[in-house]
């Protein structure tokens, strides 16, 4: 939404205490792992903006929790494969000579909105090595989180979110809907019904860069929808606002346990 939108739509502005205390009133609590998905369009309007909803979680939870988003970077991949829109395949070898390598440091994420854009780039802020879906993390155990991150099966049990599952993570989506939810494809991963494709992307080995090969899940998160509000039906979960947005929090174990369950029927 635009931001006289957001303006009309909010009778006093959202600051980074005010969305602090709405999340203490949604229960995320100090020491809490939370990963984040968020669409700062839906909200309305903040004081600070992207900066303002980051500093919240964290007032929130403090650096004795953790916070979490997916910093994917897809456009870092072969182009023989890319769609909506594709690339002429006599661009393919110049594609391949001239993209720059994945560098957690430099590469911005892809279409993941200004949040995790702006997340990324914050002080104390890691960033996982996988050139196509990394994820950063802020707190406690962002090391363990974003540490380790295999290059094969990017969303599976070598990745952070394997990682959260372990850490009793709060999965928070502001403003999106489970397309958007990553967590979910761990849920894939564990039901072993997928077929297994490769991709490439650019990394820099010994100092060179390498167009590596890697194993990944075929996936199609639009039908994370209905999973999802399956089982929000089954839970009899209610859905809130945060800052004006739409929102649903989520415990990560019991969401990737019960849609793991639904896909391998």
């Amino acid at each position: 939404m635009g931001e006289k939108k957001a303006i009309r739509k909010t009778k006093t502005p959202h600051t980074v205490a005010s969305i602090c205390e709405e999340l203490h009133n949604l229960g995320i609590a100090k020491g809490d792992t939370v990963i984040l998905h968020a669409a700062l369009g839906q909200a309305g309007w903040v004081c600070g903006g992207d900066v303002a909803i980051i500093k919240a979680f964290q007032k929130a939870i403090t650096e004795s929790g953790n916070l979490v988003m997916a910093s994917q970077s897809t456009n870092v991949s072969d182009p023989a494969k890319w769609r909506n829109p594709a690339v002429p395949k006599e661009w393919w070898p110049t594609i391949y000579e001239e993209m720059p390598a994945y560098n957690p440091d430099e590469t911005p994420t892809f279409f993941m909105g200004v949040i995790p854009e702006t997340f990324r780039k914050m002080a104390n802020v890691k960033r996982s090595s996988h050139p196509k879906y990394s994820f950063c993390a802020w707190g406690s155990d962002s090391a363990f989180i974003t540490e380790k991150h295999a290059l094969n099966f990017g969303f599976g049990e070598q990745s952070p979110l394997a990682r959260l599952y372990e850490l009793h993570a709060k999965i928070v989506l502001f403003g999106v809907d489970h397309n958007k939810n990553t967590s979910l494809h761990l849920a894939e991963h564990r039901a072993k019904a997928f077929r297994i494709q490769q991709e490439k992307s650019p990394i820099m080995v010994g100092g060179e860069k390498v167009w590596q090969s890697y194993d990944e899940i075929t996936s199609n998160s639009e039908e994370f929808i209905g999973i999802g509000r399956d089982y929000e039906q089954k839970t009899a979960h209610q859905p809130t606002t945060l800052a004006g947005a739409p929102t649903k929090i989520f415990d990560m174990r019991d969401l990737v346990d019960y849609v793991s369950g639904v896909i391998s029927e």
